[in-house]
């Protein structure tokens, strides 16, 4: 049984851009889900709805039986539940590691200190951080924040985590040390859903893996039908393109599409 469906759900922006349309899909518990796209395709903004940082304009995301859209949820207790680990960390930098990961247990789910403190300790020592419990946020480094950001969603024992974009500030030698936290994630089972630029991770880790285009879901399906199967133009021009570069991809026909891949 799903934990998480989303039905019909269309956002647009003040600006009359259309941002999502008609996004449906659904993820099982235990499941890695990893979205993947180009920039300005409307991933992070889905992510955002599923916390309800953004409302959308229609549509139903049913989470343990309930649309949370509507007005009489409570939203803080969906955010302990769907937990986001941001890109930019969103982190206390005037707090050390430790406090970071005890704060949201204290404040949110009215756990004890000592109790919260045993919790965060044990997530922390997961991520590879139970030797840096005293520092301060500023004094780490990027990865390093990131594993904090990940030990803390861990300590609020959320039913689901929302990775969104959880490499892309990092230096490159940086998102090796976050992505293998992330696989571990993943092996145990933990219910996540990530959007990622990163598609080692997305293939070799996900179960399941959602391709997003100008709004729409173009493609969805297992690693292998999205990697080897899926004959979507749009899909191959984004899979094809320079990993080291920028994703941008043109509002041309397909057909022209597909003779500037062939004709490189």
């Amino acid at each position: 049984m799903a934990i998480l469906q989303v039905n019909h759900l269309a956002k647009t922006f003040s600006n009359s851009t259309i941002v999502l349309k008609d996004i449906s899909f659904s993820v099982e518990k235990g499941e890695c889900l990893t979205i993947i796209g180009s920039s300005g395709s409307g991933k992070s903004t889905l992510l955002r709805c599923l916390n309800l940082l953004e409302k959308p304009d229609s549509g139903e995301i049913i989470f343990d039986g309930k649309n949370i859209l509507e007005n009489k949820t409570n939203q803080n207790h969906i955010r302990s539940r769907l937990v986001m680990v941001f890109q930019s960390f969103n982190l206390f930098n005037n707090m050390d590691v430790l406090t970071n990961c005890v704060i949201g247990q204290t404040k949110v789910l009215k756990r004890s200190k000592k109790e919260a403190t045993e919790i965060a300790l044990r997530n922390l020592e997961k991520v590879g951080m139970s030797d840096r419990v005293h520092f301060k946020i500023r004094d780490i480094s990027g990865g390093q924040k990131q594993r904090v950001a990940i030990a803390r969603a861990l300590s609020m024992n959320p039913d689901i985590i929302l990775f969104d974009e959880p490499t892309s500030a990092l230096d490159p030698e940086m998102v090796n040390e976050v992505l293998k936290v992330m696989k571990e994630l993943a092996s145990q089972h933990i219910t996540m859903i990530v959007v990622t630029h990163e598609m080692k991770f997305a293939r070799d880790v996900s179960d399941k893996v959602i391709f997003m285009d100008k709004g729409l879901i173009a493609c969805e399906g297992t690693p292998q039908y999205i990697f080897e199967e899926c004959d979507n133009e749009r899909l191959n021009l984004f899979l094809n393109r320079d990993s080291h570069s920028p994703v941008f991809i043109p509002p041309s026909e397909p057909s022209l599409l597909r003779k500037k891949i062939v004709g490189n």
